[in-house]
């Protein structure tokens, strides 16, 4: 057992944490940033589902450590387990002396509660690189794979099981992607993934997973029977707040509560990514959401913020933006969906657009792009924007996220100057996010009337 010193202690190894630890040693040339986490091996999480078929081995899906070393960061691989005041108490028996402390804990996947759900050959979905080594490895033995959960992860593993000519149901308590997208944006995602031979159950809830010592089946409230010898549960994330509670942080609902500026009720200690509470970009009630997009900008906030508020946050909350791709499907959404403005009591307008995303859309790699935004009539800005369509639509989804956050108009949309080609945009007469403004322009009445 030895005890060492340290300036800054990182408690996490994904993207919050890695993100943190870099920020913090471009902002604090003479600290010391050390950071400590439990496995040897870190994965990127959102490529998770990408090690079953597109990527040859999970080591193609690993965030790596050239970056940290680079720039001095120590890395330690233990499990801290308790504090001794400013000293972290290792599982090793190792203790870190630390002045300034960042929780970037993370999150661990919600188990079912379910008659079964101990039987071998069923998973959550971890983020350990041994995990998920053995997860590809069962996936390769199976053939019926029954998917809980209708959320992007299950949908997205799905997708890559319908890779490998699996016989994949998905079921879900409500709508697939409800939380993200309005009925019509889920139901292309559903229809999509039938298309690729998925069985699509939604509305389905679950009674038992039967089999004796292994599963062998899924047995449906209805009674249904399913087939199954392989099950992955997708039924959400929880917050990692032990080691807050165990420092007697203030926590609210689950998460470690936070500060514009990421500071917990002890400010010389941070909390960052999933593990801190969010809130809504246009409500500023709690929210869920656990992205890497937003874990890695509460890290670079943090880590430039740690001894002295270098940046000033004029970030108004978490504002949700989201993509991903099933087949030949892509679909995104940033801001309100129609559903939360409505529940919100948000008054808002309505602007949809229909374009290929190539010009002419004959091209062979032409894709129809559905655009849906929605404006507040009163102040005109944006609230939210849904698209569907080809690979063009991650970067329209965020190009959209940043309209919202700027506070764009729809006439300084309709006004933007914007750069197209045959081979990469939309047409100029048509671009989607062009034309769905206009609709909503007009729906809201400005047109000149004689």
């Amino acid at each position: 057992m030895a005890t060492k010193k340290t300036d800054v202690l990182i408690i996490g190894g994904g993207p919050a944490g890695f993100t943190c630890a870099t920020s913090c040693r471009n902002t604090y040339l003479d600290k010391k940033v050390t950071l400590v986490r439990r496995d040897k091996i870190s994965v990127i999480p959102c490529g998770i589902p990408y090690v079953i078929s597109s990527l040859d081995k999970v080591e193609d899906n690993v965030l790596g450590d050239k970056k940290l070393l680079d720039c001095g960061v120590e890395i330690v691989v233990d499990e801290i387990v308790d504090f001794e005041g400013n000293q972290a108490v290792a599982a090793s028996g190792d203790k870190i002396e630390f002045e300034k402390l960042v929780l970037a804990t993370g999150s661990h996947p919600r188990k079912p509660e379910l008659p079964g759900a101990g039987l071998d050959g069923v998973f959550v979905v971890s983020k350990s690189f041994d995990f998920l080594n053995m997860l590809k490895q069962r996936i390769k033995e199976a053939k019926n794979i029954f998917i809980v959960g209708g959320g992007f992860i299950g949908l997205e593993i799905a997708d890559e099981l319908l890779k490998q000519d699996k016989n994949v149901t998905v079921c879900c308590r409500s709508c697939f992607l409800r939380a993200a997208f309005d009925p019509e944006f889920c139901a292309l995602a559903e229809e999509e993934l039938s298309k690729l031979g998925a069985t699509m159950l939604d509305g389905t809830q679950i009674k038992e997973l039967s089999g004796n010592g292994s599963v062998d089946g899924v047995v449906l409230t209805d009674g249904r029977k399913v087939d199954a010898d392989l099950v992955i549960f997708g039924i959400g994330y929880d917050a990692n707040i032990t080691l807050a509670e165990k420092l007697g942080l203030e926590t609210q609902n689950g998460f470690i509560k936070v500060d514009e500026y990421l500071r917990t009720s002890n400010t010389d200690i941070f909390a960052v990514g999933d593990c801190a509470i969010k809130r809504d970009y246009f409500a500023r009630n709690q929210v869920g959401v656990m992205l890497a997009s937003t874990a890695m900008a509460e890290g670079r906030l943090a880590g430039s913020n740690l001894y002295h508020l270098n940046v000033v946050r004029e970030f108004k909350g978490t504002l949700g933006t989201f993509a991903t791709r099933f087949g030949n499907l892509s679909i995104g959404a940033t801001g309100l969906t129609e559903r939360n403005a409505k529940k919100l009591g948000f008054n808002y307008t309505v602007g949809r657009a229909k374009a290929p995303d190539r010009h002419p859309g004959k091209l062979k790699d032409a894709s129809m792009t559905v655009m849906k935004l929605l404006f507040s009539p009163t102040s005109h800005t944006l609230l939210g924007a849904q698209v569907a369509g080809g690979k063009s639509v991650g970067e329209m989804v965020n190009i959209l996220s940043v309209m919202i956050q700027k506070g764009f108009t729809d006439i300084e949309i309709d006004t933007m100057q914007l750069g197209t080609h045959p081979l990469l945009t939309a047409s100029p007469v048509a671009y989607p996010i062009i034309n769905a403004t206009v609709d909503a322009i007009v729906k809201s009445g400005w047109g000149e009337k004689n």
